[in-house]
């Protein structure tokens, strides 16, 4: 099992994300774990479609939980889709909610 697996499994994501790589910065004890939307189309947050991958949002970053004593970070360029009326979306990633900053785990853990 590769490191990638290993970190897939502990994220609970599906066959439509990957994780593409792994950085360790041992300077400041920090893992960046990257995962990229692997698929042509996603579902449209707001109309509930499925739609052709747009384009990807600049790289945005959660604070996971702990891989021993690292902080352990996601990095995503997360994509966007155009729906059938024209506006773009970006879609929902299955680790964190729209606007946090946080994954679910994280913020389960802090509860």
């Amino acid at each position: 099992m590769t490191p990638e697996d290993l970190y897939k499994i502990i994220l609970q994501i599906d066959d439509n994300w990957e994780v593409s790589r792994i950085e360790v910065n041992d300077n400041t004890e920090e893992v960046s774990v990257y995962i990229s939307y692997c698929k042509h189309k996603a579902i449209d947050p707001e109309t509930k479609e499925s739609c052709n991958i747009y384009d990807h949002r600049e790289e945005r970053s959660w604070h996971h939980l702990d891989t021993l004593q690292y902080k352990t970070f996601i990095k995503c360029n997360v994509p966007r889709v155009k729906n059938s009326l024209g506006k773009v979306n970006t879609i929902a990633v299955p680790w964190a909610d729209k606007l946090d900053r946080f994954t679910y785990l994280l913020e389960k853990k802090s509860d």
